[in-house]
């Protein structure tokens, strides 16, 4: 039985497989008839959905969202390689399918691809969002100047419509965007760089054939071989990720990003974001109208992207004051609340008292004894760990209302709000009952006791925090030279 997590596929076989059937399909285009060319297409799409569904199955994925998408896609595709099939092979009383029959599978299927896209980066993205969402941006800065000078002088010099330029221009712009983001995963996508290789050879080849399909003058027929081609290998090259057991890798990061210079990752976001507006618009200024269509879809594309880019750096500047906030409050060592926001807290509490407030405030001073023995015999280290379990004691004995504060060193002050004589004493000997427990530690039993000193107010006026401070101090140092005392 295979242990779970891993395949039963062998990562040569798969290769090998891949590299046998792209043989078989290139020598099958480059030397069969269009009937030969359009019954390879259709298979390759058949054969990599198939090999989709085995191998995130067998890989053990667990989740298949994207992979279902991709299956989906394929099989959308598969529709628009067969209506062709069918054209060819069949008497239909058309010379090629009509757009009806091929457009929405064919619209849907590229729809499929990108959403199963963005779900694969999604699954990197909250580990590196902002680095994402950056490269996806800078993919599409990259496909304006090819889209201007490689597809548009072609695409007008064919008289191609506003509709034919729209989709192409958009399935650039969306690939480039996509390999983007897939060049930032490939950070994080740790053992899964095999897989994700073969999404990259398999967006490379939807590109060449569509470039194929749209530029080069002897491959503007459907039916042509090269292009029809690189969609079969495209097809293929999807399969492969499927099914080599690396998906798994790529489906679960475990890779963690380094933290590259924001400043220069913001400056190439910017100028990615020039890029578009400076190609759309250099036509105009040789004299040539504006690319109104890559003035717009390109857009259309990068500002909901500049949005969430902009939202998590909102998010990330808050994080960033919230941390600030809780360091200046806050003991570094144990977690509880410094002087600082323990007298932020007193003087509120002291001034409702002061206006009748139900209850009475009593502030507990408690200083550990024989914890200098404790950092010489056993290093700082054993220190650290008895403050944490010191304050970590206190705070489990205490009322939720209760405030547990480090002022330095081994000293804990515990200010306690409406409450009593009674109750703050008795408050009291439970927190040096729970200091006294033995802290098991390497092998040894690390020991102290508490001195406590509590002081209570009663009256109904303002008094400062340092006072009632002052008034438990002594009464703790009190009880320590007591305990002295009575040990002597």
């Amino acid at each position: 039985m295979r242990p779970p997590g891993t395949s039963g596929l062998r990562p040569a076989g798969v290769t090998a497989g891949f590299a046998l059937l792209a043989v078989v399909f290139a020598v099958g285009h480059l030397t069969g008839s269009v009937l030969v060319r359009l019954s390879l297409l259709l298979a390759a799409g058949l054969v990599a959905a198939v090999a989709v569904a085995v191998g995130v199955r067998i890989n053990g994925v667990t989740d298949r969202r994207p992979w279902t998408l991709v299956m989906i896609a394929l099989l959308a595709l598969s529709a628009v390689n067969g209506a062709w099939l069918a054209t060819a092979v069949l008497p239909m009383p058309w010379p090629e399918p009509p757009p009806w029959m091929v457009a929405p599978p064919q619209i849907a299927g590229y729809a499929l691809m990108l959403a199963a896209s963005l779900m694969i980066v999604l699954k990197h993205a909250p580990r590196d969002g902002s680095g994402t969402i950056d490269a996806a941006v800078a993919g599409i800065a990259v496909a304006a100047p090819i889209w201007a000078f490689a597809f548009r002088p072609r695409l007008l010099h064919e008289h191609a419509g506003i509709g034919q330029q729209l989709i192409v221009l958009t399935q650039i712009l969306v690939l480039f965007g996509i390999c983007g983001a897939l060049l930032r995963v490939a950070r994080t996508c740790g053992t899964g760089r095999t897989s994700l290789g073969y999404l990259f050879a398999a967006l490379g080849c939807t590109v060449v054939g569509i470039a194929a399909v749209n530029v080069m003058p002897s491959a503007s027929e459907h039916q042509a071989s090269f292009p029809a081609l690189c969609f079969a290998l495209g097809y293929l090259c999807l399969g492969a990720a499927g099914i080599h057991p690396s998906v798994l890798g790529l489906m679960e990061p475990s890779v963690p990003p380094s933290s590259g210079g924001q400043r220069l990752q913001l400056e190439l976001f910017g100028a990615a974001m020039l890029v578009v507006p400076v190609i759309g618009g250099i036509g105009q200024l040789m004299g040539a109208p504006p690319d109104g269509l890559l003035l717009t879809i390109a857009p259309m594309l990068t500002i909901p992207l500049v949005l969430v880019r902009i939202g998590r750096l909102n998010a990330q500047r808050a994080r960033d004051q919230h941390a600030l906030a809780h360091q200046a409050a806050h003991d570094e060592l144990t977690g509880l609340v410094n002087r600082r926001r323990l007298f932020a807290v007193m003087e509120k509490a002291i001034a409702r008292h002061a206006k009748g407030t139900a209850g009475d405030l009593a502030l507990i001073y408690c200083d550990l004894n024989d914890f200098k023995p404790v950092n010489d015999r056993h290093g700082h280290e054993a220190g650290d760990d008895l403050l944490r379990a010191t304050a970590a004691r206190i705070s489990a004995v205490v009322r939720s209302k209760d405030v547990v504060a480090r002022i330095g060193g081994d000293e804990f002050l515990i200010f306690c709000p409406d409450t009593d004589k009674a109750a703050a004493y008795e408050l009291s000997d439970r927190i040096a009952d729970a200091v006294a427990e033995p802290l098991p530690w390497q092998g040894v039993s690390l020991r102290v006791t508490a001195a406590v000193g509590t002081t209570l107010w009663t009256e109904r006026r303002l008094v400062a925090p340092d006072v009632l401070l002052a008034h438990a101090d002594e009464r703790m140092y009190a009880n320590k030279r007591a305990r002295k005392h009575f040990a002597a």
